[in-house]
């Protein structure tokens, strides 16, 4: 597949109006099947390539990416068990022992979403972890509109040491948790990610017009 073509941006001209493609963002969308296929290597860097695109004060791109896919998920699974070990200790009940290490394995591709602030810079840190986060969704509206299912996923061992070891965290570095990518899973009740307007949508603006 041919690298999407680059736009001169001193004079390219706004994009026209497209309805359809807000009705899309606002869609639901499927989570990836566990026995699906991952995304092809074209396609996984698209993916990666619109999660750039994020806002970014200062251009510091603070943040990185950590692809698990194939036996890599076998390091992955261990790490969440070692994780969990060490916040819970070895008398960890072994059903939640197995139900943290099958995180790994609910996507044939999991992309860790990494925020890698830069502590020196005048922008603050909270700044460009937001910045950061932003990725993940972006990761996620991409896989989906190449038309694989995505959702983004977290565990309560991310901060762990045997976690962030293995993805090679710095100290002022954070897990923000992984987008699962793959082929989409049938939608179902559980099959589903995102949801339509909210109905409360009112009393969470506050519209200063006057």
């Amino acid at each position: 597949m041919d690298a999407p073509e680059r736009i001169d941006p001193l004079v390219a001209e706004a994009p026209p109006a497209d309805p359809a493609y807000v009705e899309r963002l606002t869609a639901l969308r499927p989570e990836p099947a566990a026995d699906g296929e991952p995304p092809s290597p074209d396609d996984l860097e698209r993916i990666l390539t619109v999660a750039l695109t994020v806002p970014d004060h200062g251009d510091l791109t603070p943040w990185r990416f950590a692809v698990c896919t194939g036996a890599g998920r076998d390091r992955f699974a261990g790490a969440l068990r070692e994780g969990l070990r060490e916040l819970r200790g070895d008398d960890a009940p072994g059903a939640m022992t197995a139900k943290m290490s099958s995180k790994a394995y609910a996507a044939p591709c999991s992309v860790m979403v990494i925020a890698s602030p830069d502590p020196t810079s005048n922008v603050e840190v909270w700044e460009q972890v937001a910045s950061a986060s932003c990725t993940g969704y972006a990761l996620v509206l991409a896989a989906t509109g190449l038309g694989y299912g995505a959702v983004w996923k977290s565990a309560a061992v991310l901060g762990t040491g045997p976690v962030r070891d293995l993805f090679g965290c710095g100290p002022d570095e954070v897990l923000l948790g992984w987008v699962n990518v793959g082929s989409p899973a049938p939608l179902g009740r559980k099959g589903l990610v995102g949801r339509g307007g909210d109905p409360d949508l009112e009393e969470r603006v506050l519209r200063l017009d006057a």
